[in-house]
């Protein structure tokens, strides 16, 4: 440790003093923002107290010296001695939070978003309503730093199950979903290298993976989302980014799984596994410029009767200033053993978004074609605005008309009113 008198002059006191109470204020604030065990915080406590009796002791004897002007070498020594114990005080303390720090970072975290809407439509007939749509809870934890596990478990319109009180195991009423969106374990080896295995999104696009409603532009997703592509994967993935340049970066994610099924999550119905690659590359164009793409392929996808499907898929997100653009299009190639059964799905959209200090307008174009064996393509037009009273909470209003091509179906419009908030730091 460096000696006192190297640091402070003896004949000094103020400035001494304002040492030891900045340092007493700075660890109370360290302090606070851990969330440590009671008996770890009142220990740390204790040492705090005695830190100031320490301070109230230096000022006493400063007093004393202001007033008489009289100071000789023992006092000095005193002194210094005083503010020698002080320091090595502070230096354990600073210590003991290091360490709880550490077990702080390694400890099981909670967060999650929440979301309510209300939901219209100009429709005849069709009520108006209040929807309860997610509440959605995310569980972290770093084990070193290497390792770490997430898992997301998504609780959709306020599910209730009440059973029948007969011991049969029945359900006399349901409601809602309870669903396991994501369970993975993350190996990090390096920026460019690492391993993902469990249930997580599909790696295909921007909206697979950014889709939490706290941080997009509406509660209703892009039409063809999760129905050209598999909302996750069951399976293990790599991924990784490398810098070309100081200003260009390409990131990549490989990916092998079980098919789409109706029991996912327990076993794959074919021995066949899905793959999937998804690329992108950012360039220093505007503020930021990001061009990808997606190729999945599933032979025998179960949920599409077993069917060889075949996908691809490009996608752009760029921001100039104020001004925010994404897009994406996809397109999945089906075949059968009889090829008369084999079609196209087809979907894409363009948003874009104007941010004004706390509000976001925009617009955004859809089309999806669940097959091109007839007219069922839909043609989607959106409006939206959103403010945000803070980093964590955004209030959204936002109005979609669809336009079908089968003339039999009549167009629709309908609009949402929402709140969301990310339940996190």
């Amino acid at each position: 440790m460096v000696e006192v008198r190297e640091i402070f002059n003896p004949s000094d006191y103020m400035n001494r003093i304002k040492f030891v109470v900045s340092n007493c204020l700075i660890t109370m604030l360290i302090l606070s923002s851990f969330n440590a065990s009671a008996n770890t915080v009142e220990e740390l406590e204790k040492r705090i107290q005695q830190l100031e009796n320490l301070v109230e002791k230096l000022l006493s004897e400063a007093s004393v010296g202001t007033e008489l002007d009289v100071k000789n070498e023992s006092d000095d020594e005193d002194i210094n001695r005083s503010i020698s114990d002080l320091t090595l005080e502070l230096e354990e303390q600073h210590y003991l939070i290091e360490e709880l720090s550490k077990k702080d970072e390694y400890r099981m975290k909670v967060a999650g978003y929440a979301d309510v809407e209300y939901k219209g439509s100009d429709t005849p007939g069709v009520s108006e309503e209040f929807r309860m749509h997610h509440l959605s809870l995310f569980f972290t934890r770093k084990f070193d730093n290497k390792f770490k596990f997430f898992s997301e478990i998504e609780y959709e319109d306020a599910p209730k199950f009440d059973g029948v009180n007969d011991g049969s195991g029945d359900l006399d009423e349901a409601s809602g979903t309870i669903f396991v969106e994501a369970v993975n374990f993350d190996w990090n080896y390096s920026q460019a290298l690492n391993v993902r295995v469990g249930r997580f999104f599909s790696p295909a696009g921007i909206w697979s993976e950014d889709h939490y409603p706290p941080f997009v532009a509406t509660q209703e997703r892009p039409m063809h989302i999760f129905r050209i592509f598999p909302q996750f994967v069951d399976g293990v993935s790599g991924y990784g980014r490398q810098f070309l340049t100081d200003s260009i970066s390409v990131d990549y994610n490989i990916f092998l799984g079980n098919g789409e099924s109706s029991i996912s999550g327990k076993k794959d119905l074919n021995s066949n596994k899905a793959t999937g690659f998804r690329g992108r590359i950012q360039l220093p164009i505007w503020d930021e410029f990001n061009l990808g793409f997606t190729l999945y392929n599933d032979n025998e996808d179960s949920a599409n009767g077993n069917a060889d499907k075949f996908a691809y898929g490009y996608h752009l997100e760029a921001r100039y200033h104020n001004i925010s653009v994404q897009g994406e299009y996809a397109l999945a190639n089906l075949e059968f053993s009889d090829e008369v059964l084999d079609y196209d799905r087809e979907g894409y959209y363009a948003q874009f978004k104007y941010h004004l200090n706390d509000w976001d307008l925009g617009y955004r174009y859809d089309y999806y074609d669940e097959n091109n064996l007839g007219k069922n393509s839909v043609k989607r037009n959106s409006i939206f605005v959103n403010f945000h009273l803070n980093e964590a909470i955004t209030l959204k209003g936002e109005y979609h008309r669809n336009q079908y091509r089968n003339s039999s179906v009549d167009d629709v419009g309908f609009y949402t009113f929402s709140i969301s908030t990310y339940l996190g730091n």
